[in-house]
């Protein structure tokens, strides 16, 4: 037997080919050595130990942000009106067939869900808060806001005996109040204050009696919160989102953005200061003097009559018979000084384009166009503006689902229980009891605020068309605009009917209207230039 030979034709032995190969990384990613990657070797953590260890610190420069950058500040409260807005409400449709009951008793529970929720939610004596600060929208804006600005909220579902119709109340909760009892490091079970399970599942969160920055008051001590009773009413409701497994606390979506943010800042200060220099009226006198005596006059000497006398003669002369062009006088001078303007000219021509990149990426990281933070379009046309509206709005139905399943769909399902318990809602024969069926319960739709129009000639031709090609329902529209198609319907209702009353058709209103404006075309016509 002869044994294979081990070189190659090329000379190369295939043991050294292998092995030269090895040497080179399979991917540019991985590369080692090239200017830009060699000393790039970032840690592999977990999400926990990568977000833990910081998040205290990125949530208080967070909170600076909010505070202190307008960039920031705009981007927040653009946020919180396209998720909450004007406030947030339940158009409820039970799940006939998970109830175990009929669509019109489907219907009709659903009715009394809506009702009831809105009657503990727009309560005037702001009961749904346990604060009594806000209504049921406020606190909702409240949690949207700590939700965009540190990507978590933390409400408690507290109950307050004898407050009203309901006892059920809500508590929101600073998340840096959530944390390790005694400053406890982290372990398996206890992860920045949530304690969890050997599934990784929360089962219970303990709360600071204070923010760690108040002052006030005296002795810390903190309050373990279960996440929710044995038969599962929601007690603490983590408004949260992971973006990687086993992450238990999350980190502000600011936290990329804050060297930008920072030195932006920075340098509009400094624009706005040096501009502000240069617009002063500043003067100053230059005299053709030697250093030595210019010195030398400022100092006190006794008064010599031989000296002085020409320089006195020529003040005394423009003092009594002052030279003015135009009224305003002629400031004289010692011989060999004049009046220099201060302020010279900054180059900002390519201070727009830098502006606009930075705005750029802010935007970009925070979902939405440089046109929406900052409120100017006034270089968009109507399909720009489409494009932009839909990729924000994309966004915006991501993020209201992402806070809508973890906040106000929990707060419901506690309003809703207390309801059946105290016989506001009445549940229908064999139907399925709320905590054996939770989400039939609880099916529906959140609407929130509108969409907005662009075009609303436009856009209500395009809605009526997808209506009539059955891609779409009026339901669907409605909702695009903040609207719930019952209310639209029962209002057109009460209205044909008061028209009808008063001998009026739409038809009627509609040919006075277009007769008015045929009246006025002529002299709009006469009128233009």
């Amino acid at each position: 037997m002869h044994r294979p030979a081990l070189v190659a034709a090329d000379g190369i032995t295939p043991l050294f080919a292998s092995a030269a190969a090895s040497a080179q990384p399979m991917h540019r990613g991985a590369e080692t050595r090239s200017q830009a990657l060699s000393n790039w070797n970032p840690p592999g953590l977990s999400a926990d130990k990568a977000v833990l260890r910081e998040r205290r610190l990125i949530a208080n420069r967070a909170e600076d942000l909010a505070r202190n950058n307008p960039i920031a500040i705009a981007a927040i409260t653009r946020l919180v009106d396209m998720i909450v807005g004007a406030g947030l409400r339940f158009s409820s449709k039970p799940s006939a067939s998970a109830l175990g009951i009929t669509r019109e008793q489907a219907l009709n529970l659903g009715k009394q869900i809506e009702r009831e929720l809105a009657r503990h939610a727009n309560d005037p004596r702001k009961r749904w808060d346990a604060q009594r600060k806000v209504s049921a929208n406020g606190l909702y804006r409240l949690m949207a806001r700590s939700f965009v600005k540190l990507d978590e909220a933390c409400v408690v579902a507290t109950w307050r005996e004898g407050q009203g119709p309901y006892e059920t109340a809500f508590l929101a909760v600073d998340p840096e109040r959530l944390g390790n009892p005694t400053w406890k490091p982290d372990s398996d079970t206890l992860r920045g204050g949530v304690e969890i399970d050997g599934y990784g599942a929360p089962v219970a969160y303990h709360i600071r009696n204070r923010h760690p920055g108040d002052g006030f008051g005296s002795g810390v001590s903190w309050e373990r919160v279960p996440r929710e009773t044995a038969w599962g009413r929601p007690v603490f409701c983590h408004v949260f989102e992971p973006e990687r497994e086993d992450q238990n606390r999350p980190i502000s979506p600011f936290a990329a953005l804050m060297p930008i943010l920072r030195m932006k800042g920075t340098l509009s200060e400094l624009e706005l200061a040096a501009a502000a220099v240069n617009a002063m009226y500043a003067t100053y006198i230059k005299s053709n003097l030697p250093f030595a005596e210019v010195a030398a006059s400022m100092e006190q000497q006794e008064f010599n009559s031989a000296t002085n006398s020409y320089a006195d003669k020529r003040l005394d002369f423009y003092e009594a018979a002052p030279v003015k062009i135009g009224g305003v006088r002629v400031p004289v001078l010692p011989v060999g000084d004049e009046i220099s303007m201060a302020g010279q000219g900054r180059e900002r021509a390519g201070m727009g384009e830098f502006d606009d990149i930075f705005n750029d990426q802010i935007a970009a990281r925070m979902g939405m166009s440089r046109q929406q933070v900052l409120m100017n379009f006034a270089k968009l046309n109507y399909s720009s503006s489409r494009t932009v509206l839909n990729e924000t709005w994309r966004m915006v139905r991501r993020k209201v689902a992402s806070f809508v399943e973890q906040g106000p769909i929990p707060m419901a399902l506690c309003v809703v229980e207390e309801a059946i318990d105290k016989g506001y809602i009445r549940m229908p024969p064999g139907c399925r009891p709320l905590w054996d069926e939770p989400a039939g319960w609880m099916s529906g739709r959140w609407i929130g605020p509108g969409r907005g129009w662009v075009d609303p000639v436009k856009e209500a031709e395009s809605a009526s068309l997808r209506m009539e090609t059955m891609v779409s329902t009026l339901e669907m529209e409605c909702a695009e605009q903040g609207l719930d198609y019952e209310e639209v319907l029962d209002q057109i209702q009460r209205e044909e009917a008061e028209i009808t009353n008063r001998g009026l058709t739409r038809a009627t209103v509609i040919s006075r209207i277009a007769a008015r404006s045929a009246q006025a075309d002529p002299a709009e016509e006469t009128t233009a230039p």
